[in-house]
């Protein structure tokens, strides 16, 4: 098959569909030492689960090439380019990119996010589109952004469109990278960028409870839940649909509610279930999912109480009104000194309220925790040093 080619703004597009085409791109592309890179993905929208659906990469000379993960075996080849340490990867908001490498065992080093570049120099709104207007006064068509990245054949558009991601990305770095270092804060960006390549993806702790209103259900109807929720998830695997097609969230709180309902008038009564789910076979494997909770329930004991839900409104004393006026002190300094949103990756609402509640400053960042103690110092604040973890860059 011969390689499919583009082209945009003098820059030629070329898809890769097979091993060999993928092997070449990779020999080209290991040649340079800045790369830069985007995935488009799919995370419940069209599909199940989080999926990757394209990588595109290009190394700034002219070709963008555009990876089909659906037509090739193997991407290793791809994945060791990403974690070689002595490649920079340039990514423009690159946290969900990180998590879905990470999730398929990819763990990409020596990033440099642009986003994260653009917060730095104080960005209200750091997208691509909105840097590449302010830096170059340049429009980028961002109408396939919403697009469906599982169908195939891929349509011209989608190919433009994900080119477009990444063959402004070397121009963007080394226009900010320039401010940044011009205000001093190069610090900053390489500890967020280092933050961000120890990104790992988990899988959400008992994600049912999650569920509006799942938090008024008694405890055996959350076990209902979770069993439920498991089951759903079993059939949107089977239908390859995201979970919320095949039963909709409320109205999966719903039946753990009522259990005992009759399934057949339920399935039909109820607005949103997939198509699928009504089928004799599939009701019939819901019938059994909904008894064999029941009888879980029963044999683990599980009680029919509520779960205590008492909220606990911070606590106002004199010192925690004191510590939340100087922390708020140091808070407004900071944004005077630095601008509202690069302030924004110093101090968080978080460690405001924590360090108002418990006397302990909870920051994670050495840049960030240096500037904190240096605004207090200013402000004759004293403030306790945090424990900063020491982030490997490994």
């Amino acid at each position: 098959m011969e390689k499919t080619s583009l082209t945009y703004d003098s820059i030629t597009i070329e898809l890769i569909e097979t091993e060999k085409q993928l092997k070449e791109a990779v020999n080209q592309l290991s040649e340079n030492k800045e790369l830069a890179l985007d995935l488009e993905f799919d995370q419940n929208r069209f599909s199940y689960g989080f999926n990757l659906c394209l990588i595109q990469i290009t190394a700034g000379t002219g070709i963008c090439f555009i990876i089909d993960p659906f037509k090739i075996e193997s991407l290793a080849p791809v994945f060791d380019l990403f974690e070689d340490s002595t490649i920079t990867k340039i990514i423009h908001h690159s946290n969900n990119d990180i998590l879905l490498l990470n999730k398929l065992g990819c763990n990409i080093r020596n990033v440099m996010d642009t986003d994260v570049a653009a917060k730095i120099l104080n960005y209200e709104r750091s997208s691509l589109a909105t840097v590449l207007k302010e830096e170059f006064n340049k429009e980028i068509d961002k109408s396939q952004q919403s697009s469906n990245w599982n169908k195939r054949p891929l349509t011209e558009d989608q190919l433009y469109y994900a080119a477009i991601d990444v063959i402004y990305l070397h121009k963007v770095k080394d226009k900010l990278v320039q401010e940044i270092s011009a205000t001093g804060r190069m610090n900053w960006l390489e500890e967020e960028n280092r933050l961000l390549e120890n990104l790992e993806y988990t899988e959400p702790e008992n994600p049912h409870l999650k569920l509006r209103n799942a938090f008024k259900l008694n405890f055996y109807q959350q076990y209902i839940l979770e069993k439920l929720y498991s089951f759903r998830d079993e059939m949107a695997k089977k239908f390859n649909k995201p979970s919320s097609y095949i039963i909709p969230n409320d109205a999966l709180v719903e039946l753990a509610n009522i259990p005992n309902t009759d399934v057949h008038e339920w399935l039909n009564h109820t607005k949103g279930i997939h198509g699928g789910m009504k089928k004799i076979a599939n009701e019939k494997l819901l019938e059994i999912a909904i008894q064999n909770a029941k009888q879980g329930a029963k044999a683990e004991n599980i009680s029919h109480d509520y779960p205590n839900r008492n909220y606990q409104r911070p606590i106002r004393t004199p010192e925690t009104e004191q510590r939340k006026e100087e922390i708020t002190q140091v808070h407004k300094r900071i944004m005077e000194k630095y601008g509202e949103f690069a302030s924004r990756l110093i101090i968080t609402q978080s460690v405001i309220g924590e360090y108002s509640q418990t006397g302990k400053l909870n920051c994670t960042k050495k840049y960030a925790t240096d500037i904190i103690l240096e605004t207090a110092a200013e402000l004759n604040i004293y403030l306790p040093s945090p424990e900063v973890k020491k982030n490997s860059d490994n």
